[in-house]
């Protein structure tokens, strides 16, 4: 594969996403982010199954993670060259104790991309573009990065995600709790004004259900999705702030008596 730093001098622009709080977060789940992670598979599994099977020589996996997708990708494309991708040092330390073949490391931000030179066939990207500051030139950096006829695979959520959890916490105070998702308008338009020729965007519902607020909220944390952006964690050992949220989240109980969490999840396959 054809590595190249483009330049390490870049106007350095003040982010609307902590970016050293992201990485603290999903290092910090790194250890045990795959028994938390199933959504994140079920997700990922499901964009592997748009991936055209035509033969590819250079592979991106963007934002790979603990490695379960690189690997995957490497049985799809055994004779490819794979390039793990991650903002979190120690989510790619955890990938190569997988001892892949053909493949390297690098620890960067999706927001970086524009100073390297990859030309590669494919890039997959479960769950990641969410945490770029400028979707818009991520999305333009990606494409320099890829081949004549080049692939792009990207699952990621929507608006109306997390959605009872942001109502719960009304109950407890006036601050934003979740993360703020692009609406599906917000990303076809993305996607039209950027240079690919093809595009196609599918969209789904999933939900997950739990049986108290804290398995719910220890399994956010422990998939690394508990950062928001611009406010500080909120101490979830407090005994009123757990009721507070069990209040907010009675209206959403199943017959079942569970805690349902809802991710709008929408696919994006780009050909350069």
């Amino acid at each position: 594969m054809h590595l190249k730093t483009v330049s390490t001098k870049r106007h350095v622009s003040i982010n609307k996403i902590n970016k050293k709080a992201v990485e603290h977060s999903f290092s910090k789940a790194a250890q045990h982010y795959d028994n938390f992670s199933q959504l994140q598979r079920d997700i990922g599994e499901q964009l592997l199954k748009k991936i055209a099977r035509t033969e590819v020589e250079n592979i991106i996996d963007l934002g790979c993670g603990t490695g379960f997708f690189s690997e995957r990708l490497l049985s799809i494309f055994p004779d490819s060259q794979l390039l793990c991708f991650d903002i979190s040092p120690v989510m790619l330390q955890k990938a190569k104790q997988l001892k892949l073949c053909n493949t390297t490391y690098l620890c960067a931000d999706i927001d970086d991309l524009s100073q390297f030179d990859f030309q590669v066939d494919l890039i997959f990207s479960n769950m990641v573009v969410q945490w770029s500051d400028d979707l818009s030139a991520a999305i333009d950096a990606i494409y320099q990065q890829l081949d004549c006829e080049g692939k792009l695979y990207i699952s990621t959520l929507l608006d109306g995600s997390l959605q009872e959890l942001a109502t719960a916490w009304k109950q407890v105070d006036s601050y934003l709790h979740i993360n703020q998702f692009k609406t599906e308008k917000d990303l076809c338009k993305i996607v039209s004004d950027s240079a690919f020729k093809h595009a196609k965007l599918t969209q789904e519902t999933r939900v997950l259900e739990y049986k108290t607020v804290t398995e719910l909220m220890h399994a956010l944390k422990g998939m690394g999705a508990n950062h928001v952006h611009g406010y500080q964690p909120v101490n979830m050992n407090g005994y009123g702030i757990i009721k507070k949220l069990e209040l907010g989240y009675l209206p959403f109980k199943t017959a079942r008596r569970l805690l349902p969490l809802t991710f709008q999840v929408c696919y994006i396959e780009l050909t350069k």
